[in-house]
């Protein structure tokens, strides 16, 4: 029971103050691969504690009622009360009542979840295919193909699919510069090739599961927006910071909801990031983003430790 109340706590801890602090650090975009890897960790282990809580609570729940002596080895008189009957047997089918409930709520999300990540992927593959069959397939690269879509909006961006699709309208394609769509090219291709649609696709699944979880809700929106800054710094790390720059002042196009690209998520920020570049080191942030990963890693086997030192002294 005492592992079970701390991973609970700790998620909970982890689920108020994240959605709080990490914003601070990750909204000039310094080191954006850091702050995406300190969003995905905290929330995998915030969810991951709660189902884990969950599932032991469950487990301890029933062996209680079938052994009522271990509740007493941990000295919660309470719950001894319920498990061993003296509280009535209602009282016991309660309490395993509850928890099964919780456990099976859980279960329940967890389903909704894959069903709704499936929709997403079968979605973004049809999408895929289509623009492969509209489109005019212009050149090949290692993580996906370049098609042209006959469109007057001046837009660039990628779909997953098998396989995957960079596209780019032909409207984008009068207004680049050879240098400039060069350098757009490059923003999708990193996309693809660090595989941000499915961690994209994720992450929106998450938020949409758990609306009012900011955790989650405020997790994706950093995260696409992080995500878009680093497939910037990898384009500008081939083909410099004036060619995308003016990439991404010559797009106007919306980017559909299934995809990422280069005229996409908050395009006006990123922009002045790339103008005016801040060339310090920010310790500071980095250090703190680097805590946030160290606390979503260690923070559970640091808490079951505790709850399992201290079930030992009680027996001994």
């Amino acid at each position: 029971m005492s592992a079970a109340l701390g991973l609970f706590v700790f998620a909970t801890v982890v689920a108020v103050c994240a959605p709080r602090v990490l914003p601070r650090l990750t909204r000039h975009g310094v080191a954006p691969r850091l702050g995406v890897a300190a969003w995905s960790t905290l929330i995998v282990s915030a969810l991951g504690c709660w189902a884990v809580a969950a599932g032991l609570a469950l487990a301890d729940a029933t062996h209680s009622w079938l052994r009522p002596e271990r509740l007493m080895a941990e000295g919660l008189h309470e719950a001894e009360v319920i498990a061993t009957g003296h509280a009535g047997l209602a009282a016991e089918l309660a309490l395993v009542a509850v928890t099964a409930a919780l456990v099976a709520g859980i279960a329940m999300l967890g389903v909704r979840l894959a069903r709704l990540l499936r929709r997403m992927r079968l979605r973004s593959r049809d999408h895929a295919e289509a623009l492969r069959l509209t489109g005019r397939r212009v050149q090949r690269h290692d993580v996906g193909e370049v098609v042209v879509v006959d469109t007057p909006e001046r837009a660039a961006y990628c779909v997953a699919g098998e396989p995957n699709v960079v596209v780019v309208t032909s409207a984008a394609l009068a207004a680049l510069e050879d240098r400039e769509l060069a350098a757009v090219l490059a923003h999708e291709h990193a996309h693809l090739a660090r595989h941000h649609p499915l961690l994209l696709a994720v992450t929106r699944g998450l938020a949409a599961t758990f609306p009012r979880l900011r955790l989650c809700t405020v997790g994706a929106r950093e995260i696409a927006r992080l995500l878009e800054m680093s497939a910037d710094d990898a384009a500008v790390r081939t083909h410099g910071r004036v060619p995308l720059l003016s990439g991404l002042l010559a797009m106007s196009g919306t980017v559909p909801s299934n995809a990422l690209g280069a005229s996409g998520t908050d395009i006006l920020a990123r922009a002045r990031r790339l103008a005016a570049p801040d060339p310090g080191p920010h310790y500071r942030t980095r250090a703190g983003l680097l805590t946030g990963i160290g606390i979503a890693v260690t923070g559970p086997a640091l808490v079951t430790t505790a709850a399992a030192t201290e079930l030992w002294l009680c027996l001994t």
